[in-house]
């Protein structure tokens, strides 16, 4: 979405969270919706940093879920964690709960669709890596296609991470 010169600024917040709320978020899973409450509740600095964003199961029955969201820095990790209580509250403003978030330190891949490197294992406990199908790196293309340039590719990343890390519980799973 771009606007004139001049003309009135736009939060990329903004942007994403319009985009997402209409019908590309319609089919979004418990996990990308918590995803996007994120990225709608926090301001650009939280964006720019986040590489992706998943839930835990809860740590007891009947328990909401836990968030991780992963960040490029253990500063910054440190930092969010201070402020738990204050993205707790952000998030359920936006209609998602969860019973806790931790930040996790690290980078995602640079190529978003790129899978994650297979850690090593032993023979006996590895599992089948999943990829994006080309219909979900279709649906992520959509939902940033209309972000500026310097907010896609992260927002696509994050994405991507959700949906992988979506996939690889659920093959931990069954």
């Amino acid at each position: 979405m771009a606007h004139e010169r001049g003309g009135p600024a736009t939060r990329a917040g903004a942007l994403v969270a319009g985009l997402l709320a209409g019908p590309l978020g319609d089919d979004l899973g418990e996990a990308q919706r918590a995803a996007r409450a994120w990225y709608a509740a926090n301001g650009d600095r939280e964006r720019a940093h986040t590489t992706g964003v998943w839930l835990r199961k809860p740590p007891r029955a009947g328990a909401d879920p836990v968030m991780v969201v992963r960040v490029d820095s253990g500063l910054l990790a440190s930092e969010l964690g201070t402020n738990k209580d204050l993205y707790l509250s952000r998030l359920s403003f936006h209609g998602v709960r969860v019973s806790d978030i931790r930040f996790d330190v690290g980078q995602m891949p640079a190529a978003a669709s790129r899978p994650p490197r297979p850690r090593q294992v032993p023979e006996k406990a590895a599992r089948p890596q999943r990829e994006l199908s080309p219909g979900e790196r279709e649906r992520v293309g959509r939902a940033c296609a209309q972000l500026p340039d310097g907010l896609r590719q992260s927002v696509s990343r994050a994405m991507c991470a959700s949906l992988l890390k979506e996939k690889s519980h659920t093959t931990q799973e069954d």
